[in-house]
């Protein structure tokens, strides 16, 4: 591949990882729910489950100011972070079937945490040296190929994750998570490179003074609101009147990957247009989407409308994601790129670590519907927090 631009390795390393990213990601918001239901824990336990492991995600800052300060071992600021956050998710993998379930609940929470620790960990850096190596015209365009892609690895772990399962049992589909992770692997060291420490803007502690301006606490609200009002839809889907029963994995899961589908062209579609609208109009279209996309939802037509709604959620959500995370990095400064992103991503993932353990509290109470009718409400919060965005 020598003969490749920079630009299009650039796009095929980052590619990869989100894809490794997407490929856990499948796991924590569909299988394991599914797994843990199948293991006798109601609605209520499994929300604070999912809570706790969103914890890495919330703490990202300390990666990214680890990332930013210091060279590992000499050998870079961001790509040795990313081949060991990838290792580590690689080896959790393999560790999760290996542990005994429900005996040993507390142990399998345990691998669960370091796995997400290491997605956490290439997750940050992989965003801070997205920052440090795309052009501005190019941020919306990458980070629509960067949330696709994730959906992609999404995507296909839940297609060969159902047929998996149904064929071969559980063990199986982690041997194929590992498998999937590889790829990330071989294109990080693949593409490494380590540029002179000249090139590189020093850490500057300053920088975070930007952090106080008002469309930096804007976006960081409008982080929160969205990502709880949408992941906790997503990941509660299996709870669905029309999603079959719990052991009808193959049903949900590709009730999500059509979601998945809807994510891709959603997030696609949102970076080719985007520079054009500008990311003011752009938040105002994805929020309307997604008030859209949960009220259908709340219908339960048969599965051709509840397959439907899952396919326009899904666009709302990648749409949605891909406009937050190009306006992330055009506030975030290079300085301090992966310190500054992490922050904004925190804010997602503390809205994301809210929407599981609220969206386990409504359902075990008043069911799926009711859930997202809420977050429907909720959604148009951020429609008051987009108007008081400067112009750009």
């Amino acid at each position: 591949m020598s003969h490749m631009s920079d630009r299009e390795r650039r796009f095929l390393h980052f590619s990869s990882v989100y894809f490794a990213q997407g490929v856990l990601l499948s796991y924590f918001l569909t299988f394991n729910i599914l797994y843990l239901r199948q293991q006798g824990l109601q609605a209520g336990e499994i929300g604070l489950f999912q809570a706790a492991l969103m914890v890495p995600f919330v703490l990202k800052i300390l990666i990214g100011l680890l990332s930013d300060r210091f060279s590992l071992f000499g050998l870079g600021h961001r790509y040795p972070y990313i081949l060991l956050g990838l290792s580590v998710q690689l080896a959790m993998i393999l560790c999760l079937p290996l542990v005994a379930l429900p005996q040993a609940l507390t142990l399998f929470f345990v691998v669960a945490l370091i796995a997400a620790s290491g997605m956490a960990m290439y997750d940050t850096c992989t965003d801070g040296l997205a920052v440090e190596t795309t052009p501005e015209k190019e941020r919306s365009l990458i980070q629509g190929v960067m949330v696709g892609t994730r959906a992609a690895g999404i995507l296909v772990t839940l297609v060969l994750g159902g047929w998996v399962i149904d064929a071969f049992g559980w063990s199986a589909l982690f041997l194929t998570m590992a498998i999937l992770t590889l790829p990330a692997v071989i294109f990080t060291l693949r593409y490494w490179q380590a540029p002179p420490p000249a090139e590189r803007p020093g850490f500057d502690w300053s920088v975070f003074r930007l952090l106080l301006q008002r469309n930096t606490l804007l976006l960081a609200a409008m982080g929160v609101v969205y990502a709880l009002a949408l992941d906790s839809v997503l990941s509660y889907l299996s709870y669905h009147r029309g999603a079959g029963s719990v052991s009808d994995v193959a049903l949900v899961s590709g009730l999500v990957a059509l979601s998945m589908v809807g994510r891709i062209a959603g997030a696609l579609f949102s970076g080719r247009i985007s520079e054009r609208l500008g990311y003011r109009r752009s938040f105002q279209v994805a929020i309307v989407l997604s008030v859209l996309a949960c009220l259908s939802l709340s219908l339960n037509a048969g599965t051709l409308v509840l397959s439907l709604s899952s396919l326009m959620f899904g666009f709302s959500y990648g749409y949605y994601t891909t406009v937050y995370a190009a306006t992330a990095m055009l506030l975030s400064d290079p300085r301090v790129a992966a310190s500054m992103f992490a922050i904004f991503m925190m804010f997602l993932n503390l809205g994301v670590a809210g929407g599981q353990a609220i969206g386990g509290i409504v359902i075990g109470y008043f069911g799926f519907s009711a859930l997202v009718l809420l977050m429907s409400i909720v959604s148009l919060l951020n429609l008051l927090l987009v108007r008081k965005l400067a112009r750009e």
